[in-house]
């Protein structure tokens, strides 16, 4: 009898120990989340205030109003239609239709829903419509409009330009786009996606900067190193070819990287192994749930659950199951430009009162020291030479003396079905100049080649952001 007495006092003794647990992981997961789950404009909360709140205004990093409010329950967005249309995704709609906007996500901060003031009782004793906080953007609608009239015309893919040494994202595209001020309209399936934060596409050759990283760390002398390629590379029973049936020959590393020589890192890949290659991509934030402040990302992937040689080969050549949304890769290639320090991406720039004091500005934040700076440097380096002689001459800035345009091109392919052209991409930043520190990040779907229909328009849209001066 004691000893059943002793093993039900133990299991009830575990049982609340197991309970605590859970409550306690309970309180630690609503408190982490509180105040997105709050902002969210789809919470009731939210939806009660905007009843009774003239929502502040939305403005760019110029003051442009892009949204605003006269009376409780109604927005009006900027009269441009170009512009309404490309900035869709970062605004947002009042039907909470893209979930990265900012009238979605930021939504409390619009009503200035603060614990201490309550808009009810506001309006109750004065008789007056409370009014919200004014959110200023890093984004350059200016830049934003610019770069949808030099993307291929009906194409779909995304375009982010971020300044990498204080994360401010300056400007972010997403195609195809839709309307926030007429919702009736009928727009493709995909239209409310925001490409450059939430699509996750197969990086293809602009991988090979975290293969040429981990290189560098982990392979020795491997820059002093000569390689050869045939245009093709055979493991077992798997065949790795050159783009476009090319032979690279007998080249050092920084042409096999400038050329985008499959064959050469693809055996780099396989000297790494998988866990080597994939310790360095997450390193570059693979394989992490971002919880940035300003902005909703989706994780980018590597090697999660399949580890085997054939894997690591094309994990890295940025296939696979490989794959990264445009903006994390304008971080990367921004983290080679900041000497290996990746920044957190920032979009609200200040927040003002409707008495238009700041309440807030912007502080820019270390997300991840990604890899030396002495191993940036020379990446960087190799990024340079792809841009002077190599697959992304041009991405080249004609009479560009500031600083140094470096990138690398990508053509990644992303079905089985060989008569669909690849998506074309182009990743890369302005080194050594700090007026304009700028990195950038453009996909084209089916876009075909990286360094002819990305790297043109990298050129094209850095030019820009510099004669507007934009930091």
């Amino acid at each position: 009898m004691n000893q059943m007495r002793s093993a039900i006092r133990l299991v009830s003794i575990l049982l609340v120990v197991a309970i605590l647990a859970v409550s306690v992981s309970y309180m630690f997961i609503i408190k982490a989340n509180r105040a997105k789950w709050i902002n969210l404009a789809n919470n009731t909360r939210v939806q009660d205030a905007k009843k009774i709140t003239v929502q502040g205004k939305v403005l760019d990093s110029a003051g442009v109003v892009l949204s605003e409010s006269s009376a409780p329950g109604e927005r009006h967005y900027i009269s441009d239609d170009n512009l309404r249309r490309a900035l869709s995704h970062t605004i947002g709609d009042q039907k909470n239709m893209s979930f990265t906007g900012v009238e979605n996500l930021h939504a409390t901060k619009l009503l200035d829903m603060s614990e201490t003031k309550t808009g009810y009782m506001i309006q109750k004793l004065t008789g007056q419509s409370p009014i919200g906080n004014d959110l200023y953007l890093t984004i350059s609608s200016e830049l934003t409009e610019y770069i949808l009239s030099v993307f291929p015309a009906w194409k779909s893919g995304a375009v982010c330009v971020i300044n990498y040494e204080t994360g401010a994202i300056l400007a972010m595209l997403s195609l195809p786009n839709y309307d926030p001020a007429d919702m009736s309209l009928a727009v493709q399936d995909t239209a409310y996606y925001n490409r450059v934060l939430q699509k996750r596409y197969a990086p293809g050759s602009t991988f090979k900067i975290i293969t040429l990283v981990s290189a560098l760390e982990n392979l020795g002398d491997v820059q002093k190193e000569e390689f050869t390629c045939n245009g093709i590379w055979n493991y077992s029973d798997f065949a790795l070819r050159c783009a476009s049936g090319a032979v690279h020959g007998d080249m050092s590393l920084t042409q096999a990287f400038a050329d985008s020589c499959n064959v050469t890192f693809g055996s780099l890949a396989h000297r790494l192994g998988s866990a080597r290659l994939k310790t360095t991509a997450e390193n570059f934030g693979f394989n992490f749930e971002f919880n940035f402040e300003d902005i909703r990302m989706n994780a980018s992937n590597i090697l999660k659950n399949r580890m085997n040689a054939e894997d690591a080969i094309q994990a890295g050549i940025g296939q696979g199951t490989t794959e990264v949304t445009p903006l994390h890769m304008a971080m990367i290639s921004g983290a080679i430009a900041n000497k290996g320090v990746m920044m957190e991406p920032k979009l609200i720039k200040e927040m003002k009162n409707a008495q238009g004091v700041t309440v807030s500005t912007m502080t820019s934040e270390v997300f991840k020291i990604a890899t030396t700076p002495e191993i940036a440097e020379e990446v960087a380096r190799c990024m340079y030479e792809t841009v002077r002689g190599g697959t992304g001459t041009r991405a080249a800035i004609s009479g560009y003396t500031g600083g140094y345009v470096c990138g690398k091109t990508g053509s990644a392919e992303w079905t089985n079905d060989k008569t669909r052209e690849t998506n074309a991409w182009y990743t890369g930043f302005l080194y050594g100049d700090k007026a304009h520190p700028y990195a950038i990040a453009i996909v084209v779907e089916e876009g075909g080649y990286g360094g002819t229909a990305a790297a043109p328009m990298a050129a094209k849209i850095l030019k820009k952001a510099m004669d507007l001066n934009l930091y």
